[in-house]
């Protein structure tokens, strides 16, 4: 065998011995770069991506629910905060002549120039809290609600009388400590006519007490809430003035039927403290109750850059609606002095 013929055999024997040289680094490389990625982690010199977990939030929904009456006036409201990550739903009813701390007009007036927005913005400014979604209710769809959980147990303090002047289901008498149950009718009108002794201030600690023993009716009977969840949203949003849609309405309506299992309770009652003029047209809630009420809801509801009531302009001024705003007649509330006439001449202004 030639010399050249030996060294191209030579040659390509060499061959394989490199390739397995080469796959030996590699492998030895990578496995050194595993040991050293490990011990990286192992002294949190790099993170894990792994075991970094999605943060889940729960949405808390502050609805406004107002009653206008059949002069198309607004009678009252109600802030209902629902908050699912602690089962809990927090209820703050207000008076139709409570005065915004944007313009000094009542949310009565408000509602009069510029519909359920103008409400929701003056109800945002004065209590600091956003809204999230708004509607109406007529006087029969307030107490078809209230009749479909069977009305509510009530027993007052006092004795509380009115006769209609029809002599009808529009009459009231409860004797001081009697327990009562009332329809729907009943505790709308409980919530208008002028037999508390503390006045209009009554009638809005009334609707506190009756929405808070619906809410709880609600969750109590949470199986005929789940059944009626789809029919109570065309109640409340037929003929209704709302910026509530059917998706606003889904997402509540996942989170309240998880709550809904458990047959509880959840209602906590804030009713506004506050001063009333005179003649019980204008209501003026404090600077305390404003900021108590940011602290219940501190946890979950995010908080308006807007100042209280007492912080925008002086109370004395608070308490005395613009001469300008004055109401017509037949939607302003009943003046202290008229309410003093005979049960038949106060009827018609307390049937509103």
């Amino acid at each position: 065998m030639s010399s050249a013929a030996k060294r191209k055999r030579k040659k390509r024997s060499q061959a394989p011995v490199a390739l397995v040289y080469v796959v030996t680094v590699l492998i030895f490389t990578a496995l050194l770069s595993m040991f050293s990625i490990y011990l990286l982690k192992m002294y949190h010199i790099i993170g894990d991506d792994k075991e970094e977990e999605p943060v889940v939030s729960v949405q808390t929904f502050n609805d406004l629910f107002a009653r206008v009456n059949s002069k198309g006036a607004l009678a009252d409201a109600v802030l209902i905060r629902i908050d699912p990550s602690n089962n809990s739903v927090l209820i703050v009813p207000i008076p139709a002549m409570t005065v915004s701390s944007t313009d000094n007009s009542t949310i009565r007036e408000a509602y009069a120039h510029a519909g359920m927005a103008g409400v929701k913005t003056a109800v945002e400014s004065t209590l600091g809290l956003k809204v999230d979604n708004y509607a109406t209710l007529s006087n029969e769809a307030f107490e078809r609600i209230c009749n479909i959980y069977g009305g509510m147990t009530y027993m007052s303090a006092e004795e509380l009388y009115f006769l209609s002047e029809t002599n009808d289901e529009n009459d009231i008498s409860i004797a001081k400590g009697e327990l009562a149950t009332l329809s729907g009718r009943q505790m709308r009108l409980l919530t208008q006519y002028p037999v508390f002794s503390n006045g209009k201030q009554g009638n809005n600690q009334f609707l506190g007490e009756a929405m808070e023993a619906l809410v709880n009716n609600m969750f109590l009977q949470y199986e005929t809430t789940q059944d009626n969840l789809d029919n109570l949203y065309q109640i409340i949003t037929t003929n209704s003035d709302t910026d509530m849609n059917t998706d606003d309405f889904k997402l509540q309506k996942s989170y309240l039927k998880d709550m809904l299992t458990g047959g509880i309770t959840p209602v906590d009652l804030m009713v506004p403290d506050g001063t009333w003029s005179e003649k019980e047209d204008s209501f003026v809630i404090t600077e305390d109750f404003v900021q108590r009420l940011k602290e219940k809801a501190a946890e979950t509801t995010p908080e308006l850059e807007t100042g209280t009531p007492t912080e925008k302009q002086p109370a004395e001024t608070q308490a005395q609606p613009a001469e300008t705003q004055a109401q017509p007649a037949e939607t302003q509330a009943q003046p202290a002095e008229t309410q003093a006439q005979p049960a038949e001449a106060a009827q018609e202004k307390a049937a509103e």
